[in-house]
């Protein structure tokens, strides 16, 4: 036990030994690496936080509670109540990164030809592959490689594309304790990523109220259908005061303004750059920088005691 405590105490020795002995190669490498860092931070597009806060419309806080009385009517007259605000408020948020909604704003030319500027040909008016960098044809090169798969063909902006771009870059976080939404997008044009934001908010409010009139529309029909045949006066006093609550919502709904969220605050972009950090990319770089000086020094000697073993032999 001593002699294997004492071996390993030897090559600690040695270890450490190595790397002394090589601290100047280890001093290189890692200035090497933390000049590269350097020069990262020196080219690298700086992009800025965009936020807006949202709050539900004070008819969406108040939905709930206005149709809470009526649950009891709902079920004498044998219908199912719709949905309240709170169900919209949350339906806003699944829909904000939806391919339905990604149309409707694809509408917004001007908008979708500055999000895909580097494919936009000003002078054909339409959307043409760009020209891939060098890094860009490597990849292309070993992707089939290394995966098995096909180099994929180009596909010019369309709803699915902006959907993909609105889940990879547009961060959605819920207050539990206020209720509020906050959206957050980073992007080395700001003003686009404000812009967008508030193009979503606003297609995703108008296209949850489009569709709340027509599903409201449908279920006056339908209860004025039931009090037209309802027989006992309880039943038509129920889906009476239903109608009235129904065309209440349906007025409410058509009018002009936000109708599912309003913003709270915002567009806010960030005083300083959000990424990269700085101080973070340095640090790696000056760690990084250290592991792989070491790394070549103990290669070095592990190289040069395996050949001067080959040379005695």
């Amino acid at each position: 036990m001593s002699e294997e405590l004492q071996d390993d105490e030897i090559d600690l020795r040695e270890l450490f030994a190595a790397l002394w002995d090589g601290k100047l190669l280890i001093f290189i490498v890692t200035c090497a690496v933390f000049l590269l860092s350097s020069a990262y931070l020196h080219r690298a597009e700086r992009s800025y936080t965009v936020s807006v806060t949202l709050r539900p419309t004070e008819e969406q806080s108040s939905g709930g509670g206005n149709l809470g009385g009526l649950g009891g009517l709902a079920s004498l007259a044998g219908v199912q109540l719709p949905s309240g605000g709170a169900t919209e408020f949350i339906t806003f948020q699944a829909m904000l990164k939806s391919q339905e909604v990604a149309s409707r704003l694809f509408a917004d030319e001007n908008l979708i030809q500055r999000l895909f500027a580097g494919e936009w040909d000003e002078s054909r008016k339409s959307f043409l592959q760009p020209i891939p960098s060098t890094l860009g044809n490597v990849k292309r090169l070993l992707k089939p490689l290394l995966t098995g798969e096909g180099q994929s063909a180009y596909i010019a902006p369309n709803a699915a594309r902006l959907a993909q771009t609105l889940s990879t870059n547009l961060s959605v976080a819920e207050d539990k304790n206020s209720g509020m939404l906050k959206l957050s997008m980073e992007s080395a044009k700001p003003e686009l990523a404000s812009d967008l934001m508030l193009a979503l908010i606003r297609e995703t409010d108008g296209f949850l109220k489009e569709r709340f009139v027509i599903s409201g529309s449908d279920a006056l029909q339908f209860y004025q259908r039931k009090i037209s045949k309802a027989r006992s006066r309880e039943h038509r006093e129920a889906l009476a005061k239903l109608i009235a609550t129904e065309e209440q919502k349906l007025m409410l709904a058509t009018r002009e303004g936000p109708f599912v969220v309003e913003i709270m605050m915002g567009p806010d972009q960030s005083l300083r750059p959000t990424s990269p950090k700085s101080s973070l990319v340095l640090a790696l770089g000056l760690v990084l920088g250290l592991f792989l000086g070491a790394a070549v020094v103990l290669m070095r000697k592990a190289f040069g005691g395996n050949e001067k073993k080959v040379s005695q032999s």
